[in-house]
């Protein structure tokens, strides 16, 4: 027998035939999404996860673009001979919140936008617009006394904010491969 914690705190005991029952029910849920035409879209076997690998990602100018581009690069994971291009361009808005009496700011906020464009190689070195988006993130970040540290602080959200720029162009990636 295995012991499970209940919500109430107490011990309940979880039975050969409960653990029988749990499996059945997980089984027949798996069975009932497969029925529904639930299909999977990330991993091997995922619907337009499996084309992100004919994606190259073009260079993106500045260091937000080249922090996005090598998050789409970790993602998307282009094989030698891509059939299609991401082109995106990036732009950075800062703003300072948290105004003291002072005039001085204790919490910045950095909002980022990419525009991206997926292109089809076609003959002749020629690219033919597939689809296109905007993505956009924010984050803030604490401004310190010390401006070594205010800094660092800044640089991390800009790392967070291409990862969460790269998700999000993933995402809409793989929708558009299933698409299809």
């Amino acid at each position: 027998m295995s012991r499970v914690l209940h919500r109430s705190g107490r011990r309940a005991l979880l039975t050969a035939s409960g653990r029988a029952l749990a499996g059945a029910a997980a089984f027949g849920a798996a069975g009932v999404l497969a029925a529904c035409g639930f299909r999977p879209v990330h991993g091997d076997r995922g619907v337009g996860g499996g084309a992100l690998t004919s994606v190259a990602v073009a260079i993106i100018p500045e260091r937000m673009g080249q922090q996005l581009r090598n998050a789409l690069l970790r993602r998307l994971q282009p094989g030698p001979e891509p059939q299609y291009e991401v082109q995106a361009s990036v732009s950075l808005v800062d703003q300072d919140l948290g105004i003291q009496r002072d005039d001085r700011a204790t919490l910045g906020a950095v909002h980022a936008t990419a525009i991206w464009r997926l292109l089809a190689r076609v003959g002749d070195g020629r690219l033919r617009l597939e689809a296109e988006g905007v993505a956009r993130a924010a984050v803030t970040y604490n401004i310190l006394e010390n401006q070594y540290a205010t800094e660092a602080n800044r640089r991390k959200a800009q790392a967070d904010m291409a990862e969460s720029l790269a998700s999000d162009i993933e995402a809409r990636l793989i929708a558009y491969f299933a698409r299809r």
